[in-house]
């Protein structure tokens, strides 16, 4: 049976094929669907938070119990690969989302995406027919090129730092400290779906390579892609994000302020908080507060590092950067180094900068 499949279970494939999903060597069926839902590990033990599945229309169940073997295709009818089915089994939309994005509010981007996905899933190990890739990406790296490219450059310490927005000054701070405390830094922002309004991933990588090329050591520094959709599933999907810089190689991970959150859906350092209950990821998590910036200390700092009061506090506003970008307007220096304002404005001016419906 051909079944064609959309950009996110190709993209999920390639990372299942490229490592990027290991120990995974498929999509899930209904025991380690079930176990990670409702126990944060698959059957063999392995922590994994979010689950990885391949949707089936109800009037497609049929053909697929009885063929045995999918053939993997997309819509222009490329052949991406085989999945021996193992198993067939239907979601509980409703139980599930709470689990996994601790609410079933359908104005959650997450939520309203996966609960739109028919509720049949199949799953079973694949094996390419052709070497699919997220190669096209820019930037993009398997697990086995970054872990080889950390031995040639000596670095026996990596963090990975995860994000879905272009580079602004708070976390440029974070990156600095990682740089501090390790001998390399593997700068990877997620460039999969995103919710409208968003940055858009071209827009992120050009902000990043302004800033990796003009403001960082090139030594120390690796900027790569990772492509997979988001979720905004906060707490579950830090862990997630965390597991898979573990198979890149990194050794250490950013977890910051409200990480994969989205509106207030999640607690300020509920991410850090949740990811401390997996003492076995196999990669250390940097919790480092929240930065702003202080108008009596003159630069950006943290709750653990400034004294003043919130009078002098000027957090950095994701949506009122974008909201001046739109506006074609530069955000405060104290936000965002102008010569990435100026990489995004010209984007803005192209039609280039935001995701829209």
């Amino acid at each position: 049976m051909r079944l064609v499949v959309d950009q996110d279970a190709e993209l999920e494939l390639a990372n299942i094929q490229e490592g990027v999903f290991a120990p995974l060597s498929g999509f899930f069926g209904g025991k380690d669907y079930r176990s990670v839902v409702d126990e944060m590990h698959i059957q063999n033990g392995s922590p994994w938070t979010i689950p990885v599945t391949l949707d089936l229309d109800e009037g497609e169940v049929k053909r697929a119990t009885s063929s045995g073997v999918l053939t993997l295709i997309r819509h222009d009818g490329t052949e991406l690969g085989k999945l021996e089915v193992e198993d067939i089994f239907r979601v509980d939309l409703e139980h599930d989302l709470q689990k996994v994005f601790g609410t079933t509010d359908r104005r959650h981007p997450g939520v309203d995406k996966e609960g739109s996905r028919s509720p049949y899933r199949v799953g079973g190990k694949v094996r390419p027919t052709r070497l699919v890739t997220n190669h096209s990406a820019p930037a993009s790296f398997s697990p086995v090129e970054t872990r080889k490219i950390f031995r040639e450059r000596g670095w026996k310490s990596v963090a990975g730092f995860q994000t879905r927005n272009p580079i602004h000054k708070a976390h440029e701070y974070l990156q600095r400290l990682a740089l501090e405390m390790t001998d390399g830094l593997f700068l990877q922002p997620l460039i999969g779906w995103k919710k409208s309004g968003d940055i858009a991933p071209e827009a992120v990588v050009a902000s990043y390579r302004r800033m990796v090329k003009d403001f960082y050591p090139l030594d120390r520094v690796l900027f790569g892609t990772l492509r997979t959709p988001m979720r905004y599933a906060g707490p579950r999907e830090a862990v997630f994000h965390a597991i898979v810089r573990r198979n890149y190689g990194c050794t250490h991970f950013i977890v910051g302020r409200d990480h994969a959150g989205v509106g207030n859906y999640y607690g300020k350092y509920e991410a850090q908080d949740f990811c401390k209950k997996f003492p076995d990821l196999g990669i250390k998590i940097l919790d480092f507060a929240g930065p702003y910036f202080c108008g009596a200390c003159g630069h950006i700092v943290t709750e653990r590092s400034c004294p003043h009061g919130e009078k002098y506090v000027v957090h950095v506003s994701g949506t009122e950067v974008r909201d001046r970008l739109r506006r074609g307007e530069k955000p405060p220096v104290e936000y965002m180094r102008p010569e990435i304002a100026e990489v995004l404005l010209e984007m803005q001016k192209e039609g280039k900068l935001f995701i829209e419906d």
